[in-house]
């Protein structure tokens, strides 16, 4: 195997560490949280009703990320005041999760800033080769699944 290969990938997804850490603070926020943020908004009105349809195993999925990691980033955005968790009315098993009037403000301000950002990189990167990047990181992120499954076999 080609050390220099290896030694070229480690590094670079060491660099993809440091892009996402410059993107999130960019936008004010991790991009996990801001992730969960959008889709506690997306699913509530405005107007500050509860969102009690949050699907913790989808988010799961889509960020690739444990239940524990969204219990851990739904306290980050309680604790800054971003979200309010409440036990349902209608159904005393579920809790009702509504973002905040800070923390609508929030991911707006974020979500603006995140666009500005991305606007930039795929302006400098080109769509062609962001698409492309995108294609191979799905790629290689699916062979990394497979991967860990025939460790636990």
């Amino acid at each position: 195997m080609d050390d220099r290969l290896q030694e070229q990938f480690f590094s670079s997804m060491m660099c993809f560490k440091k892009l996402e850490a410059a993107f999130s603070l960019e936008c004010e926020m991790q991009m996990n949280e801001m992730a969960i943020l959008r889709d506690i908004l997306g699913g509530c009105s405005v107007s500050g009703s509860s969102c009690t349809n949050l699907n913790v195993p989808k988010m799961q999925e889509r960020l690739r990320i444990s239940k524990p990691a969204v219990s851990y980033i739904l306290n980050t955005l309680e604790k800054k005041n971003y979200i309010v968790r409440e036990i349902d009315a209608k159904d005393r098993r579920k809790i009702s999760i509504s973002a905040t009037p800070e923390g609508e403000e929030a991911a707006r301000r974020s979500m603006e800033k995140c666009d500005q950002a991305w606007e930039e990189l795929l302006r400098e990167f080109g769509e062609d080769n962001m698409r492309q990047l995108v294609e191979l990181l799905t790629s290689l992120n699916e062979l990394s699944c497979c991967l860990g499954q025939k460790d636990k076999k």
